[in-house]
């Protein structure tokens, strides 16, 4: 009988260790428009090569419906698993949905999912990237005018983003210090849109701003263009992140004060590291991960940390690191 036993629990061992053969992962992002997420997939592609894992890249297009059809797509090619960076993150949980009814494991990557359960989310650090902003504002000026250019009010991590900062700066509000002009959400995150706000404010308010906190390069590029052509692109302090090289440029001309580069190798690396271990049907070690709930569910997640890029160290973060080439930025 103790023979029979050690035979059964050697064989539950092995099981537990074993690696399934043949897997095949898909990268689902939102849109090309956002060019860290062809970085991301492509590095999520490389490491998940060395795994032995074939993956298929695709994108939305910037619209959630095609998004939706594409996760189709790929789960009848067979994925095993998806990673999304999903276009709507309250419709996004249909795909989840019929992922798990196919039995194929979801990666929530940068965007959490609601109204629904994701195997696992893993993204940036929101609080810490707010603070990162004001920080370096702060070391600038600490009195000013401000006005603050959130992503869209819909993205979890915009709204993150947005709490962040205002508890960074809220002691310097209560004193008067910083004097909050205006306060929004950029749909989708566009820059066209937020030109259109920034310029609508100028317009009815007439008040050049000190300070702009910009969720994203993108819209601190809509924010500069706007500023140039009323001409008061001076003294300005201008947030940003994802490094883009829109950004980065902006930050060399001195028209931007900082952006936030996000290990996007490192990131995606561990993205792909984790959904391995969860096609293979296991969860990272616990001192790995925390639980974020989603509204929904308590969701095994890691968040990993920005790192603040201003004129003085592009070299140092950006190309030693050969993120960019010399050329990509000072050309």
């Amino acid at each position: 009988m103790r023979v029979l036993l050690t035979i059964v629990v050697m064989a539950m061992l092995m099981l537990g260790c074993s690696k399934k053969e043949n897997l095949q992962f898909g990268f689902l992002f939102s849109t090309k428009a956002t060019a860290r997420y062809i970085k991301e997939a492509n590095y999520f592609k490389e490491r998940a090569e060395q795994l032995g894992v074939k993956v298929i890249i695709d994108d939305g297009e910037g619209d959630e419906n095609l998004q939706y059809t594409k996760a189709i797509e790929m789960f009848d090619q067979g994925i095993d698993a998806l990673v999304i960076i999903a276009i709507n993150t309250n419709t996004a949980a249909a795909i989840i949905r019929e992922a798990h009814s196919r039995g194929v494991k979801v990666i929530a990557y940068n965007r959490m999912i609601k109204n629904s359960e994701p195997d696992f989310y893993i993204s940036g650090n929101n609080e810490s990237l707010g603070k990162l902003m004001v920080d370096a504002v702060l070391k600038k000026t600490q009195t000013g005018n401000v006005v603050i250019l959130g992503g869209d009010k819909y993205d979890k991590n915009a709204v993150e983003l947005q709490a962040s900062i205002d508890n960074a700066i809220a002691p310097l509000v209560k004193s008067g210090d910083l004097k909050i002009l205006y306060k929004t959400h950029i749909e989708e995150w566009n820059d066209i849109n937020a030109e259109y706000e920034f310029e609508q404010f100028l317009s009815l308010n007439g008040t050049k701003p000190d300070i702009i906190f910009a969720g994203y390069d993108g819209i601190a590029d809509a924010a500069i263009r706007v500023l140039d052509k009323h001409e008061l692109m001076s003294d300005v302090y201008i947030t940003g992140q994802d490094a883009e090289v829109r950004g980065v440029k902006n930050i060399i001309a001195g028209k931007q004060l900082m952006t936030a580069f996000h290990p996007l190798k490192e990131t995606a690396y561990k993205a792909a590291e984790i959904t391995f271990e969860l096609a293979n049907g296991r969860l990272p070690a616990k001192n790995e991960f925390v639980y974020i709930n989603n509204g929904f569910a308590d969701i095994p997640s890691i968040k990993i940390d920005s790192k603040t890029v201003t004129k003085n160290n592009i070299d140092e973060v950006l190309i030693q690191s050969d993120f960019y080439t010399r050329e990509e930025l000072y050309d």
